[in-house]
């Protein structure tokens, strides 16, 4: 158990050299929150997740990436649900011939965050303008997680706006999207 009002969190200049990673456009940011997922874990967990005609590990270029990515997750660059990008990370796996299945959540984000930071490994979490979300319904990837004494729960997230290392609350979070 974590002991409460202290972070929990992946290294977080880890994500620095993922700062420039924005969203380029439009409802593209399910698209960009995997971009930032797949290659935090080519760089730090598993180098063969993508292959390097796609990105070589340590690589800060984004561009080939994400459009790959985006044939899968968002092809016609609509907004996404957590199915749509479980589904087409699921599909880009599929394609690459590596044997990963991503996983879904339509609810309990909080737990499901906590248990793959927990595990060492970031997690896409959607967040929803109806729960309070100052993003409207948005993706990022989270990486870090606090509980406060008084019951209060923040997420540190790569907001794919130009903010690594930004703070928002968990009530803010609906669904996720992960690897095993």
């Amino acid at each position: 158990m974590t002991e409460k009002d202290q972070w929990v969190t992946l290294p977080e200049e880890r994500f620095a050299a993922y700062r420039r990673w924005t969203t380029p456009k439009g409802y593209l940011c399910g698209t960009t929150a995997a971009s930032v997922l797949l290659a935090y874990y080519q760089d730090y967990i598993d180098e063969t997740i993508i292959p390097t005609y796609i990105r070589r590990k340590n690589s800060r270029q984004k561009e080939t990436l994400a459009h790959f990515l985006q044939l899968f997750i968002q092809p016609l660059g609509l907004p996404t649900i957590a199915l749509q990008v479980s589904h087409g990370l699921s599909a880009y796996f599929n394609h690459v011939s590596v044997n990963l299945r991503a996983r879904m959540t339509m609810v309990g984000g909080w737990h499901r965050a906590v248990k793959r930071i927990d595990q060492g490994k970031p997690v896409i979490v959607g967040v929803l303008k109806v729960l309070g979300s100052t993003y409207g319904n948005h993706w990022v990837t989270a990486y870090g997680y606090l509980e406060t004494s008084e019951g209060e729960r923040f997420l540190k997230v790569h907001d794919n706006w130009g903010n690594h290392k930004q703070v928002i609350p968990a009530s803010w979070v609906n669904g996720t999207v992960s690897l095993p």
